[in-house]
């Protein structure tokens, strides 16, 4: 049996509801979404290994656009080091002048597996190391 989800507030929903009940989203305009957007949205799943694909892709494609969202995860306090992990190395693989910013910021996370691959990163980063297109150790 499947499970669906609202993609804006990731509550279960039946597969006949057209509106979510919990939020009143139209279900419909998801479909009308770009990939990268959703993408975007998936970076809030509630499944956490649908978050930490979503985090490994947007890196993959060099989407400067998450670069908004995956501020916003480290700000907010977020210590699940696989999907931190995903969001690191995705931020690490987007060229952008910002990633380094970001990285440094996710130095402050209280979780020191968090600020030790955010440290490795930097390094990496500052010495224009290729990094690999998947991080075989998170999915």
């Amino acid at each position: 049996m499947l499970t669906y989800y609202c993609p804006n507030c990731w509550s279960t929903v039946t597969e006949e509801d057209i509106i979510c009940p919990k939020c009143n989203f139209e279900l419909g305009v998801f479909q009308q979404l770009e990939y990268e957007e959703k993408l975007l949205t998936a970076l809030y799943h509630s499944v956490p290994e649908r978050r930490i694909m979503a985090a490994q892709i947007l890196g993959n494609i060099q989407s400067e656009r998450a670069l908004n969202e995956f501020q916003k995860i480290i700000e907010s306090g977020e210590t699940d080091y696989f999907f931190m992990r995903a969001i690191l190395i995705a931020i690490a693989k987007i060229d952008s002048s910002c990633k380094l910013y970001l990285l440094n910021l996710a130095t402050l996370n209280e979780s020191i597996l968090v600020k030790r691959l955010a440290h490795r990163l930097i390094d990496i980063v500052s010495k224009n190391s290729e990094i690999d297109e998947w991080d075989h150790y998170t999915g």
